[in-house]
Order: structure tokens, then C-alpha cells, then sequence
């Protein structure tokens, strides 16, 4: 509404106008993907690390110490499926499937994006090779 009031033009009208610009900046925007399946596995696996290594015992730690579940702060992903649960394992299956959908969320939203450089994790064997790649990217002006 402000900008309405200033300028007499919708904001989608200048949002427009800005993505038409050209950056002053030799910037590139790279999106690391890979196969959705490997993916989710390895979600699934970074979940059970971070149970692994005290997720639960943070967040009662947070509890005890006042925090609660209508804080920001506590909803994020992990947290807010730990603060309050009945069955364990039913949260840890939830804050599965909810970083699976904030991935794929993630995804759809980087597909809209203007200049994005895709990059296929499956095609590089380590993350070395991925550096070189993006390397010669850089060096070849892509």
C-alpha cells in the first residue's frame, strides 16, 4: 500500500521492473540438485544424526529454561515436532517427511528463479570434483 501511495503503481508492476534489470554484479546462481530419492534418503539419514546427536535433549533443555512452542524460535523444522509428542518415533518420522516437503518446497521455488545454473550432484564423484566443475564455470563465463 505504500508503494501504491507513492508511486500509483502496484508492487507487482516494480517487482517486474526489477527483475528486468541487469546486475552491476558478475554474480552466478548455482542450485545444487540430485536424484529426489537420494535426497530424501539422505534427509532422512541427517534427521537421524541430528537425533543421534541430542536434538531431543535440546529441546527439553529449551523447555526446561522457558521456552515454548508458540516462539518463532520453536518452529522450526525439528524442533516444533519435538516440543510436544506422544510417540517418538511417530516425531522423528514427522520432522522426516516435513523436511522432505520443505526440500521439494525449496526446489519449486529455485525452479522460478532467473539465471539459475543447475548443477547435478550424481555427476561428480566428490566435492572436489564438483569445485573443479564449478570452477571452469566460472572461468568459461557460463
Amino acid at each position: 500500500l505504500e508503494y501504491y501511495r507513492e508511486t500509483g503503481e502496484k508492487i507487482s508492476v516494480h517487482n517486474r521492473k526489477e527483475r528486468e534489470k541487469e546486475s552491476p554484479f558478475d554474480a552466478r546462481y548455482y542450485v545444487l540438485t540430485m536424484d529426489r530419492d537420494a535426497l530424501y534418503a539422505r534427509i532422512d539419514r541427517r534427521v537421524d544424526l541430528m537425533m543421534e546427536d541430542g536434538l531431543l535433549k535440546e529441546v527439553e533443555w529449551l523447555k526446561a529454561y522457558g521456552c515454548t512452542k508458540d516462539m518463532t524460535s520453536m518452529q522450526g523444522l525439528g524442533y516444533k515436532q519435538l516440543f510436544e509428542y506422544n510417540d517418538l518415533s511417530e516425531a522423528v518420522l514427522r520432522i522426516k517427511q516435513e523436511t522432505r516437503h520443505f526440500a521439494k518446497r525449496q526446489l519449486t521455488w529455485f525452479k522460478r528463479e532467473r539465471d539459475v545454473i543447475w548443477i547435478d550432484l550424481d555427476l561428480f564423484p566428490d566435492q572436489e570434483a564438483l569445485l573443479d566443475h564449478m570452477q571452469a564455470l566460472i572461468e568459461s563465463k557460463v
